[in-house]
């Protein structure tokens, strides 16, 4: 019965990761053809909340602590968002435009959704790296996403997920970047979630490749 279990997890997790891969490339696709994105554009809301779903339900052990996970990453990321938002003193001066979606005082509720996103994904690919010790391996965790965050931001601001004041993008984000990320990949180990085979890898790969390409080929690149 166990062996069964395992095929079958396995068969689910084969199942997620197919679906994160085509979803991105079918995205990146939409993206990189102009007549395309004005629609895709408007999918960018559903793309994220399915992504969490596959993140939630491919998850085969601790249920509860999942939930922990999300629940934790989501109010603090969102918080944080709107504390950003409004006094510009955290990642600098900026605001949201309509792409993500659906705002509660000025930030879209799938910011939360992203962090937790961001945050699960990373977590998992640093444990799959066997790296022992929690804050080393959240320190590198959150350094991997401020490079993530370096190819987000340009890309974020052409599709207009949000936009910067003036159109800098300041070092203070990074710096802030870095420091949330650490607390919440910190929290992340605090809970002790189970290593989840290819998904973490697949999903933070999927997404660094997609701002990536988008960067380099859309006249996002701010050293162009």
């Amino acid at each position: 019965m166990e062996g069964q279990n395992d095929q079958n997890d396995l068969k689910v997790k084969r199942i997620a990761v197919a679906i994160i891969v085509v979803f991105h490339v079918v995205g990146l696709l939409g993206f990189l053809i102009p007549a395309a994105q004005p629609y895709f554009i408007k999918l960018v809301p559903f793309h994220l909340l399915l992504m969490f779903a596959v993140i939630v339900f491919s998850y085969n052990a601790d249920v509860k602590r999942l939930l922990l996970l999300v629940s934790g990453v989501f109010l603090c990321g969102f918080l944080v968002e709107v504390l950003g938002v409004h006094t510009g003193k955290i990642f600098g001066s900026y605001y949201y435009g309509d792409t993500l979606g659906y705002k509660v005082a000025a930030v879209p509720l799938l910011m939360g959704v992203n962090w937790v996103i961001l945050i699960f994904s990373i977590g998992q690919m640093m444990k799959s790296m066997k790296i022992r010790h929690s804050i080393l391996a959240s320190v590198l965790g959150a350094f991997i996403l401020v490079g993530f965050d370096f190819f987000l931001e340009p890309v974020a601001m052409k599709f207009n997920y949000w936009q910067w004041d003036w159109h800098e993008i300041p070092v203070q984000n990074y710096v802030a970047w870095f420091i949330v990320s650490v607390i919440l990949l910190k929290f992340y180990y605090a809970l002790g979630l189970k290593q989840q085979k290819y998904i973490g890898a697949t999903m933070f790969v999927s997404q660094l490749i997609f701002f990536v390409v988008l960067y380099m080929t859309t006249g996002t690149n701010i050293f162009a």
